[in-house]
């Protein structure tokens, strides 16, 4: 039967022996020979092209196309005399999300092993736009699979903007939603665009933070911690902290104060604590931390971020008001995050000298720790008590938390030249012991790299001088070993003294997405800033 040959019978023919006939030397290319017009034009080519048994279109040209007349074809002629622009490489988006306040995140992948993806532009709504330029890749097992691609090429991108921390934040659907968000847009070095049409979804900036966090475990599932560390690098780690700071600073402008128990016009010290879980905690507390003596000196002060603990903390500041010679306040916020430090926002109703950072798990073991802690700052050397803590202990007696110290564990890899390449994680380590009666003489004051946020007490200008929390780290995670690392680059190292608590830590439980993502992001952000300080600063022995 005449005709046109099939692929069978041309391009996949073998011989007697089963092997792919050897191509012929490629001759002269005719000047109406276009490559991807002829696969175009004849998908079987294409197919085998695809497949490796034909090594391309114009190969396939000079073997047997020339001869058959291909580039007169109809089919040919006719994709030939359109003028074509070049084909973008193909685009998915997994998730689109953009926040009332202007925050924005996507992630999603591209093929763009030969047309490199250089920049992808957001709008989210008129007169603002997101524009990435360092984009961060990771790779993506899944995208390998289906497009049957070796391994290694970071087809996934994950893109992230915090709005700039000027822009006023209007969290109201009515006023903030950005129903005009147009398509994003992603340019290819060729100069090719790819605009896709995705629906974004609309939600909070704490919800879009959660998203971006919880998307990071998922990456680290196919690529190396090195791998996820350079993605955070390039810009994704920064505006996430940017996000976790707003979401804090806006949570703090909409609270609510409200004061209870005798005025103090100066009081000796403020104690802060944010509360999580139930509020029915906050007469206890009150009772163990505000009656022994010294205490009626202290203001303590209550931040609840759950707005079902609203109203049950009112009632319990109303029973601790009527039972209680205790000054306290709560501050209720609305809007507040526990995933970010929290403690810092009363800084502005303080009316102490004397900031004291208590831990909801931290209980004092003396009841008239607060005599102590007033007449310690009264005796000690300044220097002692700029920056200090207490020895934490848990339920059994054993010693839980006496301070930070740090350690590196070096590994030696393989050089191109054959010299091993240093290379190491420093990792963060708390001073314990099993049987701390065994060391009371090794307990007395002591300076240490840092101390725990558990039970922080810092001279008031010291900390306002330093800048505070950083509110950049996921669930204030690392904010006391940065706020001490801060405070040790200015000249002040922190001490422990002989204040005694019990430090009731909590259960672990399973992490979701999110918060396992912060584990990775506050790992990131914290050495990425401090490890070459602490490699040059001699380490604290635990005891």
């Amino acid at each position: 039967m005449s005709g046109q040959p099939t692929i069978s019978d041309d391009v996949e023919g073998q011989d007697a022996q089963g092997d792919v006939p050897a191509q012929t030397e490629l001759g002269e290319i005719p000047d109406n020979f276009d490559e991807t017009t002829y696969l175009r034009a004849f998908p079987d080519i294409a197919e085998a092209v695809r497949r490796g048994t034909m090594a391309s279109g114009r190969a396939h040209f000079e073997r047997s196309g020339r001869a058959e007349g291909r580039l007169d074809k109809p089919e040919y002629r006719q994709l030939r005399g359109i003028r074509r622009e070049p084909v973008a490489p193909s685009v998915a988006i997994d998730a689109l999300s953009i926040s009332y306040g202007g925050a924005a995140l996507m992630t999603g992948w591209t093929d763009d092993r030969d047309d490199a993806l250089v920049e992808v532009t957001l709008e989210t709504r008129a007169g603002t736009r997101h524009t990435w330029t360092a984009i961060p890749r990771l790779v993506r097992a899944d995208v390998e699979r289906t497009l049957d691609a070796d391994e290694g090429h970071p087809f996934g991108f994950l893109l992230t903007a915090a709005p700039e921390m000027s822009t006023p934040r209007d969290t109201s659907v009515s006023h903030a939603a950005p129903s005009a968000a147009r398509s994003p847009v992603f340019t290819f070095a060729s100069g090719v665009r790819a605009v896709i049409q995705y629906h974004p979804v609309i939600m909070s900036d704490t919800e879009l933070r959660d998203q971006a966090l919880a998307a990071l475990p998922i990456a680290a599932g196919d690529a190396e911690p090195e791998g996820i560390r350079a993605m955070l690098d390039q810009h994704a780690g920064a505006q996430i902290a940017t996000l976790n700071r707003l979401i804090v600073d806006h949570a703090r402008n909409r609270r609510i104060v409200e004061r209870f128990g005798p005025a103090l016009e100066r009081p000796a010290a403020s104690v802060i604590t944010t509360i999580r879980g139930g509020a029915d905690q906050i007469v206890p507390r009150l009772t163990l931390t505000a009656c022994g003596m010294g205490g009626n000196a202290f203001e303590f002060i209550f931040v609840v971020t759950d707005k079902e603990q609203f109203e049950p903390a009112m009632r319990a500041a109303q029973v601790a008001e009527q039972s209680l010679d205790a000054t306290f306040t709560l501050i209720l916020q609305p809007e507040g995050d526990a995933a970010c430090a929290s403690d810092d926002v009363a800084m502005d109703i303080v009316r102490s000298n004397r900031l004291i950072f208590m831990d909801p798990s931290v209980f004092p073991r003396d009841p008239h720790w607060a005599f102590k802690h007033t007449t310690l700052l009264e005796t000690a050397p300044e220097l002692a008590t700029r920056l200090m803590g207490g020895l934490l202990y848990h339920a059994d007696g054993s010693l839980a938390h006496g301070g930070y110290y740090f350690a590196r564990e070096d590994v030696f890899l393989p050089r191109p030249d054959g010299l091993p390449r240093r290379t190491g994680t420093v990792h963060e380590r708390r001073i314990t012991h099993p049987a701390p009666g065994a060391i009371a003489d090794r307990l007395a004051p002591r300076q240490v790299t840092a101390i725990p946020a558990a039970f922080m007490s810092v001279d008031r200008s010291w900390f306002e001088v330093l800048g505070g929390f950083t509110r950049r780290y996921s669930r204030a995670s690392c904010e006391d070993l940065d706020f001490c690392l801060r405070s040790l680059s200015r000249g002040i190292t922190a001490w422990v003294h002989p204040l005694h608590m019990w430090y009731f830590e909590r259960l672990p439980v399973p992490r979701p997405l999110p918060m396992r993502g912060g584990v990775i992001f506050n790992s990131w952000l914290f050495h990425r800033q401090w490890d070459e300080l602490i490699a040059s600063t001699p380490g604290q022995a635990g005891i």
